[in-house]
């Protein structure tokens, strides 16, 4: 068995790209502790609102998000039309 995997934490599955837009968003939209994003996120529930960012932002990644000057941006957008959504549907 590898030792190695042991001493692996989460950030080591992430992307450079998804690392640096993640921690920006979280930043930039000032998002609190919590655990109130991921299922809102579509992400497993068991995860804290920071690394419910960080899977929500690898998956755009992943679903083809192009990385360029606008990629902040538009994971801006997205995330708050997923906020805005949600609370719409619960008023």
């Amino acid at each position: 068995m590898n030792n190695n995997l042991s001493r692996l934490n989460s950030c080591t599955w992430f992307s450079e790209q998804t690392k640096t837009l993640a921690s920006q968003l979280l930043l930039n939209l000032q998002i609190q502790q919590g655990v109130q994003l991921a299922t809102l996120l579509g992400v497993d529930p068991i995860l804290y609102n920071g690394e419910a960012v960080y899977v929500w932002v690898q998956r755009q990644l992943d679903d083809g998000l192009i990385v360029d000057d606008y990629a902040l941006s538009t994971l801006e957008t997205a995330f708050i039309e997923l906020v805005t959504a949600h609370t719409d549907q619960a008023a």
